[in-house]
C-alpha cells in the first residue's frame, strides 16, 4: 500500500526522486544572509551524494530549460550511471602508472603531490577519459543536457563549468569531493587539486598564474548559477523572483561576495523595475532599497507619490513623498489634495489644508466660495425682518469679506447690517 500511495503522489511531484526533493528544500530555504560555513556543510553533503542531480535540479530550477522534463531527468540519472560505468571500463584496460602522472606533471613544473597518490591518478583517469576527440566534445556555453548522456551512444558535450562539475562527480564516486578546489580565470573556470591547475576542456595539466585565488569546490555551484544560458535550448519564462532567488544563493554559497554582489543588485533592480512598470510601488520600492541605486530609489518614491496623487489616494501619495525628502513634492501633494475637497465642495478640509501650505490665493478662493453659499441663503430676502432673521449669516459674510480683503464687499455687508 506506501509504494503505491508513494508512487501515486509522485505522479503530482515535480521532483523525480526523493534526493530531488531534499536538494530543491535546501535550495529553497536558503537566505543571502545565512552562515556560509552551515550552507557549506550541507551543500558538500548533496554534492558528495550525487552532484549531477544537484546541477540538474539547479539547471531546472533556475534556468527554465523546456527539455528538463521529469522523463529526461530520470533518463539522465540513467545516462549519469553509464557514464561511470564506461569511465571504470575505461580505468581498466587503460591502467594508470605513477610514472606517467609525474612526467606530465614535471613538464608543466609540477610537483606530484606525495600521500595523495591515488587521488591524483584517479583524476588524471578522468583526464584520458574525458580528453576531447573520443567521449567528449568542448562547446562554449552548454546546457548539462549535452553532457550527461549514453557515452556508448553520443558525444559527451559541454563548456568548462560543465565538464568541470562532471570531473568533480566522478571523482566524488572514489573520493571526497572537499578534496578538490577550482580556480576562476577571465571567463574560465579550471579544477585544482595541490598547486596542481586541471583543465578540464582538453584534459591537461596547467599552472596558471593569472589567478592565483583557489576556492573551495562549492563555488562551480555559485558559478554554475551565474553561467549564461544555452542559446541553443528553448526556456520557459523565469520569473523575476526566481531571477533573485538564484543570485541570492549564488551570493549565500560563495565566498567572492563582491563579485556575485554585482549579480545580486542587478537582479534586485530587475524585480524593482518589472514591479514599478505594473504600478506596484511597495514591492518594487522594497526591492529598490536592497541596492546601492539610490537614484532609482528618489525617482520611485517620486513616481509613487505622482501616481497616488493621481489616482486621489492622497494618503499614500503623502506617505511615499515624506519618503522622497523632497519638501516641494509633499507640498505639490498637499496644494492638490486641496484642489479636490475645493472641487467636491468640502471647503472647510480644503481651507485647512491651504492654511497649512500657506496658500493665500487659494484660502481667499474658499473664503469665496463659503461667501457665496451665504449669499444662496440670503438671495431671497426683501424686507427688514428678512434681514433680521438671517443676522448670523450676513455676520459670517462680513468675516469672510474681511478674510478675502474685499473692501467693498464688506462694506456693503456692514450697510445691510445698519439696517437692523
Amino acid at each position: 500500500m506506501w509504494k503505491f500511495l508513494k508512487w501515486f503522489f509522485g505522479l503530482f511531484s515535480s521532483c523525480v526522486n526523493s534526493f530531488e526533493r531534499k536538494v530543491d528544500r535546501f535550495f529553497g530555504r536558503i537566505k543571502s544572509t545565512d552562515s556560509i560555513s552551515s550552507i557549506r556543510k550541507e551543500l558538500l553533503s548533496l554534492m558528495n551524494k550525487n552532484l549531477i542531480v544537484v546541477n540538474v535540479w539547479m539547471e531546472k530550477k533556475f534556468r527554465g530549460y523546456n527539455y528538463l522534463t521529469k522523463k529526461i531527468r530520470r533518463k539522465m540519472y540513467e545516462d549519469e550511471k553509464k557514464i561511470v560505468a564506461k569511465w571504470d571500463e575505461f580505468t581498466k584496460q587503460n591502467p594508470i602508472k605513477d610514472e606517467d602522472v609525474k612526467a606530465e606533471l614535471e613538464a608543466k613544473g609540477l610537483t606530484f603531490p606525495t600521500g595523495q597518490e591515488e587521488q591524483v591518478k584517479c583524476i588524471y583517469s578522468i583526464m584520458r577519459f574525458l580528453e576531447p576527440g573520443k567521449y567528449y566534445k568542448y562547446i562554449k556555453t552548454a546546457s548539462f543536457g549535452k553532457l550527461v548522456r549514453d557515452p556508448n551512444e553520443r558525444v559527451l558535450e559541454g563548456d568548462c563549468n560543465q565538464i568541470v562539475t562532471l570531473y568533480s562527480y566522478l571523482y566524488s564516486t572514489k573520493f571526497p569531493i572537499e578534496d578538490l578546489r577550482i580556480k576562476l580565470l577571465p571567463e574560465h573556470v579550471c579544477l585544482h587539486f595541490r598547486n596542481i591547475d586541471i583543465e578540464a576542456t582538453n584534459g591537461t595539466f596547467q599552472k596558471y598564474t593569472e589567478n592565483k585565488d583557489v576556492l573551495p569546490i562549492t563555488e562551480i555551484i555559485s558559478t554554475n548559477l551565474l553561467d549564461l544560458l544555452d542559446f541553443r535550448e528553448g526556456v520557459q519564462e523565469i520569473t523575476p523572483r526566481v531571477v533573485v532567488k538564484s543570485a541570492q544563493l549564488a551570493y549565500a554559497i560563495s565566498s567572492l561576495k563582491s563579485l556575485v554582489a554585482k549579480n545580486l543588485e542587478v537582479a534586485y533592480q530587475n524585480l524593482a523595475s518589472g514591479a514599478l512598470r505594473a504600478n506596484d510601488f511597495e514591492t518594487g520600492i522594497f526591492y529598490l532599497t536592497k541596492t546601492n541605486n539610490r537614484e532609482a530609489l528618489h525617482n520611485a518614491y517620486r513616481n509613487a507619490t505622482i501616481y497616488y496623487m493621481e489616482n486621489k489616494n492622497f494618503a499614500k501619495a503623502k506617505l511615499y513623498a515624506s519618503k522622497s525628502g523632497m519638501g516641494d513634492l509633499e507640498k505639490s501633494v498637499k496644494y492638490n489634495e486641496g484642489i479636490y475637497y475645493f472641487k467636491e465642495g468640502s471647503i472647510d478640509k480644503a481651507l485647512s489644508i491651504f492654511t497649512s501650505i500657506g496658500d493665500e490665493e487659494m484660502k481667499k478662493a474658499c473664503y469665496g466660495k463659503k461667501y457665496n453659499e451665504l449669499v444662496k441663503q440670503v438671495s431671497g430676502d426683501k424686507t427688514l425682518d428678512d434681514i433680521k432673521r438671517h443676522k448670523s449669516a450676513y455676520n459670517k459674510m462680513l468675516q469672510l469679506a474681511q478674510k478675502m480683503g474685499d473692501s467693498g464687499l464688506a462694506q456693503s455687508v456692514r450697510d445691510t447690517l445698519k439696517q437692523i
